[in-house]
C-alpha cells in the first residue's frame, strides 16, 4: 500500500505580522493501492465535503524533517 496526503489551497491564514498569506491546509492522510483507492477511503474517514479542489500527493516516505 502507498500513503497519500490530501490537502487544499483554498482559504488563507495570517502570518506573524497579522497579514494575510497564502497557505495549504492538510485535510488528512490515507493508505491505498493508488490515489483513487486512497481518496475513496479518505472520503469515508474524513469530512471533506466542505472543501473544493482537494489535492492528493503520494508520499515518498514518512520521514519528517524539522527546520
Amino acid at each position: 500500500m502507498k500513503k497519500y496526503i490530501f490537502y487544499t489551497s483554498g482559504g488563507f491564514t495570517e502570518n506573524q505580522n497579522g497579514e494575510n498569506t497564502e497557505n495549504c491546509q492538510i485535510l488528512g492522510w490515507q493508505n491505498g493501492k493508488d490515489e483513487k483507492d486512497a481518496f475513496e477511503k479518505f472520503q469515508k474517514n474524513y469530512n471533506s465535503s466542505d472543501f473544493e479542489n482537494i489535492c492528493c500527493q503520494e508520499l515518498a516516505s514518512e520521514k519528517v524533517f524539522y527546520f
